[in-house]
């Protein structure tokens, strides 16, 4: 049986947003690979070619930034035909055993963890029916629920008085990321929307866990959201520095949930108006710091350990199809969930970490109530056990679950799958019971991967992290930036004239767990490879579709080995859009632009992608910074 695999929605005519997001901007005639360098020592050029000069100082549009230069020395190799400056640059933190001596070793400690689980949906904004089935709000045509911020009216259960916004007639909208713009929330997916039993407890959700040995604490939170910029990330570790909160590394990842608040400002009421309410950025952040300090309240010793993985394709006859697809050429999925578990003394689950890549849009762009799409499923499936109508359930295990999405680009999607659940019912259309059916397809393998799991004595913790920057090649990028659409720091390499932004990535080690951060939507080949088709693990489903008009030469394809081989632990996690979201990191060889309105329009084939990505670059830097961090893991 071959599988059909459907063009991603495109949310506008020409402009496509469900990475990051195109504008507009001068365009660049030709395509692929003409790139820039950044100066950083070490750095790649788009042709792969070493660029060993210092680093300069670089002056920002928003600040005067300098950076020292280091030494370079023998190559390193980045794996996708490209090479490093030598001996990579000590990263900016290593625990334990930093040379600031914040976290000297402590020979003696066991690990920690403690977890919480804070809601995110909005504070602020106000509810609608779309009358008129348009799935849009039109004054007149639909019916506005002019509630206020707190959504109560007179009458309402808990109404104390009228609040922000209340009677005045507007929608105070809280606009909902993902698609395109213009799409306003019109309430929250809650019971009885989707299979029986399992919509309670949707929404979205800040969920966090903090891990102490020692002296060295880490802390891993993932939001609900579509993306979370560095700037919010240092916001938040300005905020738990001023609060006293021993924390030497703080992570926060976004599950990029379309279903959710704009927390970008990419998807407001109309292109190049900002949706990221200052009100929710705020909201945001105080959970963030509300997480970790619940998270300390919470703190208990790490009895035991316990990490699984599973290969998601042996769970029905369509192999991984039956839950997941690609919509790019060459078709790669990496097919592997993994699930990590850690026990109090008492057997209590503290916290189960759970790692897989897709895209949560199931419900996709005419759906108008806030969701975590499939994510809630499969966590509420851990915890709780699965719900089917006509077949036994599977027991959760307990305790909070926290999803750590993967590498989601390129593109690693729900939409057009067609899933058969265990009640034998099929959905393909986009929808709420298709988006339930896969969440807890997959939270029951998450739990196989627990319950097959290898038992892991006295978990060592450590962490190593790096801060890097990053040209930004897209011409609609540069005029987002500049024109304050998108809030970002942004700064002028004063050798090459070219914007650059600031970005990190981290390698935290947990017991025999390596998650390697990556700021944005990494295509799956790029960590796995699969360009001889070793990754389809569906059947009939080819590695290049024989009608795409423009197939990528895999011929040209790097050789490996891929960021996972170079990983050096038993269980390999990439945890995409964390500390960051730059939009896709594709293969260089397979970087194509349209000649013309390029950055805007895709190029024939599977080149959506580009459109919303940093540049050519991106995959040479993670490439590079992921073999820095594993160079400084070594024993």
């Amino acid at each position: 049986m071959s599988f059909a695999r459907p063009r991603p929605l495109l949310c506008l005519p020409r402009l496509c947003f469900a990475g990051l997001i195109v504008g507009c901007g001068a365009p660049i005639t030709g395509t692929g690979s003409a790139g820039t360098s950044t100066g950083e020592p070490g750095a790649t050029d788009a042709t792969g070619s070493s660029t060993e000069s210092q680093l300069p100082t670089t002056t920002g549009v928003t600040g005067v930034m300098s950076s020292s230069a280091s030494e370079s020395g023998e190559a390193l190799t980045t794996g996708d035909d490209t090479t490093g400056g030598g001996v990579p640059e000590p990263p900016d933190l290593q625990c334990p055993g930093d040379k600031s001596g914040k976290c000297d070793a402590d020979e003696g400690a066991v690990l920690e963890a403690g977890a919480a689980v804070l809601p995110t949906v909005p504070d602020c904004f106000e509810t609608w029916v779309d009358l008129d089935m348009n799935f849009e709000y039109k004054k007149g045509n639909d019916e506005l629920h002019d509630c206020g911020c707190d959504r109560l009216c007179p009458g309402d259960e808990g109404y104390i008085g009228p609040d922000e916004g209340e009677g005045d007639g507007k929608l105070h909208a809280a606009w909902m990321a993902g698609f395109g713009n213009g799409r306003p929330a019109a309430g929250v997916r809650g019971e009885g929307v989707g299979l029986p039993g399992v919509g309670e407890g949707d929404g979205l959700w800040a969920r966090g866990t903090v891990l102490r040995k020692g002296n060295t604490t880490v802390a891993i939170v993932a939001i609900d959201a579509v993306g979370w910029f560095n700037g919010d990330v240092l916001a938040v570790r300005q905020m738990l520095a001023e609060q006293d909160l021993d924390v030497d590394h703080l992570i926060v990842h976004a599950t990029h949930t379309h279903e959710g608040p704009d927390t970008m400002g990419l998807w407001g009421s109309e292109l190049f108006v900002s949706g990221y309410d200052p009100l929710y950025r705020t909201q945001l952040r105080n959970a963030v710091v509300s997480v970790v300090q619940s998270s300390f309240k919470d703190m208990r010793e790490v009895a035991s350990m316990k990490v699984g993985e599973v290969d998601i394709s042996t769970y029905h006859e369509n192999g991984v199809a039956n839950v997941i697809s690609d919509h790019r050429d060459p078709w790669v999925v990496d097919e592997f969930l993994s699930a990590a578990q850690l026990l109090d003394k008492d057997g209590l689950s503290i916290a189960t970490l759970v790692n897989y890549g897709c895209h949560p849009e199931t419900v996709a762009d005419e759906n108008l109530l806030i969701t975590s799409d499939f994510v809630h499923a499969l966590r509420r499936t851990v915890e709780l056990g699965s719900v089917w109508e006509s077949a036994p359930g599977v027991p959760g295990v307990g305790g909070p679950v926290i999803y750590l999405n993967g590498a989601v680009g390129g593109m690693m999607t729900t939409l057009g799958v067609n899933v058969i659940n265990p009640n034998g019912d099929s959905f393909q259309s986009a929808g709420f019971e298709k988006a339930d059916s896969i969440g807890q397809l997959l939270g029951e393998m998450a739990l196989d991967a627990l319950a097959n799991a290898d038992d892991v004595p006295a978990p060592d913790l450590r962490v190593i992290h790096k801060i890097f920057r990053v040209p930004v090649v897209n011409k609609s990028f540069q005029f987002l930036f500049e024109n304050g659409t998108v809030e970002r720091e942004v700064f002028i390499n004063e050798r090459t004239m070219e914007q650059e932004i600031q970005t990190e990535m981290s390698l935290v080690e947990l017991g025999p767990i390596q998650m390697l951060t990556v700021p944005g939507e990494l295509l799956p080949e790029l960590a796995v490879g699969g360009y001889d088709g070793s990754r389809i693990n569906a059947p009939g489903v080819p590695l290049i579709e024989a009608d795409n008009p423009n197939p990528p030469d895999v011929s040209k394809a790097p050789k490996g080995p891929y960021i996972k081989d170079r990983m050096t632990s038993t269980y390999r996690w990439i945890i995409g859009l964390a500390n960051d979201e730059l939009g896709y990191i594709i293969p260089q060889y397979n970087f194509e632009l349209a000649a013309e309105n390029p950055w805007v329009d895709e190029a024939d084939g599977d080149h959506y992608e580009e459109t919303n990505s940093l540049g050519p670059d991106m995959a040479a830097f993670v490439n590079k910074h992921a073999d820095l961090l594993m160079y400084w893991a070594k024993p």
